[in-house]
């Protein structure tokens, strides 16, 4: 019985700690998109901040895009559009900014 008690409450800690770093990525992803992208992709990440607005060319949402495009977009840019940012981002910075645009944006 007592090790059933140990393995629950382990379980539950597993858990609290698993969330506390899932809300730190999501944190530091939003610091992240407000210095990065919000100029750009606007607080709904549909290509309506102040600078995105201007462009000729309309920006796609970001939700329409899986993480791992966010990613892959975010190292190489687009040309004449967005810059790279494979030196000046961590790969957790990265990650951390792809999961804020696809768990938290829209909520914002």
């Amino acid at each position: 019985m007592r090790f059933r008690i140990i393995i629950i409450f382990s379980f539950f800690m597993n858990l609290n700690a698993n969330a506390d770093k899932n809300d730190q990525l999501l944190s530091q992803g939003k610091t992240v998109y407000n210095d990065k992208c919000l100029s750009c992709h606007g607080s709904t990440g549909k290509g309506d901040g102040p600078v995105g607005e201007n462009l000729s060319k309309k920006l796609q949402p970001l939700k329409k895009s899986s993480e791992k495009q966010i990613i892959d977009v975010s190292n190489a840019g687009k040309k004449d559009m967005m810059p790279d940012y494979r030196t000046s981002l961590t790969a957790e910075q990265k990650q951390a900014v792809a999961k804020y645009i696809m768990e938290a944006l829209d909520k914002n």
